[in-house]
């Protein structure tokens, strides 16, 4: 009952703030404009974040006892931090080196005064143990890492939210199922703030989540996708909620942002651009010239993610090596098969417009 009771504070709490934040940013005309690398073609507030993490907080507070919610202060200081730069970037667009340096510390808080770190490799490529170091060095790249892959799919109206809102709430109920309800708890609250912002963020939007929102849940994202595939390592075998590839099943969940993040970083590397450079490569961005809106784009890449998590977790026996490449071929054939149908697609354009030329 408590954790309906968290979702739908979070929910409430959120859902009520949107209408005025989204008022408030347009009288001081504080908008997104658009520009030849965006996909919206007119002003939109941009800090929809704000009530999301309010909403969550404020949950937090009604449902969890201070002395439990006290066990992941040293989690919350570090997302606060991450709210805090989002805010900035979003007001004035910050330099990238700066933005890296504050999620770079951030994420060392995360795992050296929160102590949410990998152990070692799990067994991935045969190993267990990593040299003195290295297991936090693994993490903080994680961290900053995905919070970054997640903050680049925020491209379309709908995408980001609801990715969060699937992987929240499973990471929500596997918490709550192992008896860890506080990250259960901050789990659901997050889900059912950003289940809120979702009413206002579907196309067509009347507000985004920003660096303020991406930022934040790419960062609690991340950070509790470590401590889940940690704490699964603790749990006997034989407990209904172990996974036997704990690794491939996170890389599934987050399969999204971290192939995207790789395959435009490719395709800039590959045209002789920074991987930091914009462009319109997203696969989301392919998509819409495929000629799907924003719901339709939005709808294919959640039911991309749903396969490739119900892949993981009845393949489990696989093991986190084999079913980590399978889900890697499965994301890369998906891409794939989307750019044979762009190129097709333009090829058959190009083919029609001489054919009216000549006519």
């Amino acid at each position: 009952m408590d954790v309906l009771l968290c979702i739908t504070t979070s929910f409430l709490i959120a859902f009520s703030a949107l209408p005025i934040i989204i008022r408030v940013f347009r009288s001081i005309d504080l908008l997104d404009a658009p520009d030849r690398r965006k996909v919206h073609s007119v002003g939109t507030p941009a800090m929809g974040g704000i009530a999301i993490f309010l909403g969550c907080l404020v949950s937090l507070l009604f449902w969890v006892q201070l002395a439990e919610l006290a066990t992941i202060k040293f989690l919350l200081l570090p997302l606060f931090f991450a709210f805090l730069l989002g805010i900035r970037d979003d007001i004035s667009s910050l330099q990238a080196l700066d933005k890296l340096t504050i999620q770079v510390f951030a994420a060392l808080l995360v795992v050296f005064v929160a102590d949410i770190k990998f152990s070692g490799l799990y067994g991935l490529f045969g190993l267990t143990d990593l040299p003195t170091g290295f297991a936090e060095f693994l993490s903080i790249f994680v961290i900053v890492g995905l919070t970054n892959a997640f903050n680049l799919i925020d491209g379309i109206d709908g995408l980001a939210g609801s990715i969060a809102v699937l992987v929240m709430s499973i990471f929500g109920w596997w918490f709550f199922e192992t008896g860890h309800s506080t990250l259960a708890f901050l789990s659901f609250s997050f889900a059912g703030a950003v289940l809120a912002f979702l009413f206002f963020n579907w196309a067509p939007s009347k507000i985004f989540m920003g660096d303020t929102g991406s930022l934040v849940l790419g960062f609690a994202l991340a950070a509790l996708m470590i401590k889940f595939i940690d704490l699964n390592y603790l749990l006997p075998v034989r407990h209904p909620m172990f996974l036997q590839a704990p690794i491939a099943m996170s890389f599934a969940l987050l399969v999204l942002p971290v192939y995207d993040t790789l395959r435009v970083f490719i395709i800039r590397f590959l045209a002789g651009r920074s991987p930091m450079s914009p462009d319109k490569n997203h696969v989301h961005h392919i998509l819409l010239k495929l000629g799907l809106n924003h719901s339709q784009s939005t709808l294919v890449l959640v039911g991309f993610n749903l396969t490739a998590i119900t892949i993981a977790y009845f393949l489990q026996p696989l093991g986190n090596n084999w079913l980590s490449l399978i889900i890697l071929v499965l994301a890369a054939s998906f891409g794939l098969f989307l750019d044979l149908r762009l190129k097709r697609k333009i090829a058959q354009l190009s083919e029609n417009r001489n054919k009216a030329s000549i006519a």
